[in-house]
């Protein structure tokens, strides 16, 4: 009974710790999100992140994004979900997994050009680290993306499903496939009757495009022609209709000639420069990965996040996500229910038997006891404490076996397994404490209570029957 617990406890940890390791227990997305792996873009600013992580129950919090792709080489096409991450994201399950290369660094300053991939998906693909790989995404324009990437990373958890499908790649990608942020930019187009001309140029969002100059006389993208003489700071912030977070973009004189004056002149090539705040996309994300202490805090910690978000949020939980892979290890639990019941009935068949003999072998012995005035309830309480010294070496030796051999397979590991068909490599094993202390007592208060029963045989001993029964 320890050992059936045990396997099956391992095994439900370690598949739903594979699962959990493709999403989290908890993923915070905008309410809109109808599509499973293409989520709308979401702020990052927002009050739970990061301070969500200062929950007892909450180990990590991060952003994430996912989007469609379709992974091509010269021999093989596979469409894919590409799940992006920047510099939040915690790398120990892939880690755990990694089988080949070394994890990418994500930075919310460069963007990584690394993918990482699951061995079943190099293997089909006929990839190796270090390879060049063409991934193509389909952008809000209902056009194809293509971008390329370094194999640095291969990691395989033996989900077979799940490996093949997904890829880690910098979540900067996907924030600018899908446009989400604006991005202004502006070009120098040349000097005409001693005045600057530029104009503005903008990216992303909705496509409906808005510049604000600093100068109120100019209006649209331009271009504009604009007086400089000494130093100079010309900026346009770019919106959309759609309320996306604005970029700006400047154009900087510095005067190293004369002293400014009323008369407008041309610049020298090194004494301009162009620069933008970098574009806004950085403030979007497809949604938040929850993880937390414990699976056994899903529902409370669930409940709790959601009363506390905005009314444009939603809180989706893993067994939501994947409810066929979860009910399907909650489904074992019956296994070993099935086999607990089976173990209690023998050991109960066996230690009634184990009584009545006692009892026949014992009859004079209860025949002299209640000539000498002893009741047939002290006389089987005197059995019943024997079957609980029985029951007792019984438990004592069980455990003996059933820890020890849990021990052995969770130190070595002698006992494998095909993980094409059991996804694991070893029979896993998680012992708790608390099962081990309930299985115990449950075991030997249920034989006791079973017991009471060929313990009434007693009653129909009469004295002097008994002392004369050979």
């Amino acid at each position: 009974m320890i050992l059936s617990i045990g396997i099956v406890t391992g095994f439900q940890h370690e598949i739903r710790e594979k699962v959990l390791g493709f999403g989290s227990h908890i993923q915070v997305t905008n309410f809109s999100s109808s599509v499973r792996y293409n989520d709308p873009r979401l702020e990052v600013d927002q009050d739970f992140y990061p301070g969500l992580s200062s929950l007892k129950a909450v180990r990590h919090i991060q952003q994430y994004a996912l989007l469609q792709g379709i992974l091509e080489t010269p021999e093989n096409i596979q469409g894919i979900f590409a799940k992006g991450v920047t510099y939040d994201f915690d790398p120990s399950f892939l880690q755990e997994n990694l089988t080949e290369g070394k994890l990418p660094v994500f930075s919310d300053t460069a963007v990584s050009r690394e993918i990482v991939m699951s061995k079943y998906l190099a293997d089909r693909m006929q990839i190796k680290t270090g390879d060049r790989v063409t991934v193509y995404f389909p952008n809000p324009s209902r056009n194809m993306v293509q971008r390329n990437f370094t194999l640095t990373a291969v990691y395989d958890t033996g989900l077979e499903d799940l490996d093949a499908q997904f890829v880690f790649i910098d979540l900067n990608h996907i924030r600018r496939i899908n446009q989400w942020g604006l991005q202004a930019q502006m070009r120098y187009e040349g000097c005409e009757a001693e005045r600057v001309r530029l104009k503005a140029l903008g990216f992303g969002g909705d496509g409906n495009h808005r510049f604000e100059w600093s100068t109120g006389d100019h209006t649209g993208a331009g271009p504009h022609d604009f007086c400089i003489s000494g130093d100079t700071l010309i900026y346009v912030v770019l919106t959309d209709r759609s309320e996306t977070i604005s970029d700006t973009a400047f154009f900087h004189f510095k005067n190293s000639g004369p002293e400014a004056t009323s008369t407008c002149r041309c610049p020298d090539p090194d004494a301009y420069t162009i620069t933008t705040s970098g574009g806004s996309e950085r403030y979007y994300t497809g949604g938040f990965d929850i993880i937390l202490e414990s699976y056994k805090d899903l529902d409370a910690t669930d409940r709790f996040i959601y009363e506390h978000l905005n009314y444009d949020l939603r809180t989706t939980t893993i067994t939501q996500r994947s409810p066929e892979i979860f009910n399907w290890l909650e489904m074992l639990d019956i296994n070993t229910l099935i086999i607990i019941v089976l173990m209690i009935i023998i050991s109960v068949i066996n230690m009634t038997s184990a009584l009545l003999i006692l009892i026949m072998e014992r009859t004079q012995m209860i025949g002299i006891l209640k000539a000498m005035g002893a009741t047939s309830r002290t006389i089987q309480g005197i059995f019943l404490t024997q079957a609980a010294y029985i029951i007792g070496i019984g438990l004592v030796i069980g455990n003996v076996l059933g820890l020890g051999l849990a021990w052995i397979q969770i130190s070595f590991g002698p006992v494998k397994l095909d993980p094409q068909h059991y996804y694991v490599s070893e029979v896993p094993i998680l012992l708790d404490p608390v099962h081990i202390l309930v299985l115990n007592v449950g075991t030997l208060v249920v034989c006791l209570a079973m017991l009471l029963l060929p313990a009434l045989a007693v009653n129909n001993v009469k004295p002097t029957t008994a002392i004369r029964f050979n």
